[in-house]
């Protein structure tokens, strides 16, 4: 009776689905998608995606990249679960997901939103140590403390990952976290936008390579913020520029 049920349930999530398939399910690493998108959108943005190993996923505010991973992860679950993906067509390792996002502080436990992150982290870091493979899904890594330390911390954190048994997708505002790891081990994958005069468009599709966008003070002027807010950051920001041109 139970798997009658289940079968049912799946038949009705299947047709509730604007396109689906039945995934091919390997054990060696790797996953290849055509059209993927995020089934818990009304109208989602489909896109092709393959890795073999790790990546890393730059873009600007708002782009797409938490949504995507949050779509890689949930595809990985249906497949694992209901022989289901929201894709055209799916090949997916076996594998089990384990994700670091929508962290949040715990005033009862008296535990930091940084606190809190870490901990996810570290939880992934001893599933994987145990010879589990694993899909890691990781959001804004670190973000919870400061610019220097997140760098260097999160770089440590995904040079230790790099030769273990999984498959690590991060996305992240830090371009640094490509110069310190390379692109060997870690793909370049990144959304980006078109910038018009008094709005911000996004494609929310996704490409190969780095980001070279930022659209933050864009989008302060686009939701209102008075003038000068948005002038003195951008001045302030051409003064920074400028500093690290003269240093450099």
């Amino acid at each position: 009776m139970g798997e009658l049920e289940l079968a049912a349930s799946a038949a009705s999530f299947r047709k509730s689905l604007p396109l689906y398939c039945v995934p091919k399910i390997c054990k060696e690493g790797g996953i290849c998608y055509e059209e993927m998108y995020n089934p818990l959108l009304d109208k989602p943005v489909y896109n092709d995606f393959s890795l073999n190993g790790h990546c890393i996923i730059t873009g600007s505010n708002a782009s797409g990249k938490s949504t995507f991973i949050k779509a890689a992860a949930i595809n990985e679950i249906l497949a694992m679960s209901i022989h289901t993906c929201a894709a055209k067509t799916a090949r997916v390792s076996e594998a089990e997901v384990y994700t670091s996002m929508a962290v949040r502080d715990d005033l009862l436990a008296g535990e930091s939103y940084f606190v809190r992150e870490i901990k996810s982290l570290q939880r992934i870091i001893e599933v994987i140590d145990q010879g589990r493979f694993v899909i890691a899904v990781i959001d804004e890594i670190l973000r919870g403390t400061n610019n220097r330390e997140r760098i260097f911390a999160s770089s440590a954190i995904l040079k230790y990952l790099e030769d273990k048994n999984c498959m690590v997708i991060v996305a992240s505002h830090d371009v640094e976290l490509i110069d310190l790891l390379g692109s060997e081990r870690y793909a370049n994958y990144f959304f980006c936008e078109q910038a018009e005069e008094e709005e911000v468009i996004f494609d929310y599709k996704i490409h190969h390579g780095i980001c070279e966008q930022s659209n933050a003070i864009k989008l302060l002027g686009c939701f209102g913020f008075p003038e000068r807010i948005v002038e003195d950051a951008n001045g302030y920001l051409r003064q920074y520029q400028d500093r690290g041109k003269t240093r450099g």
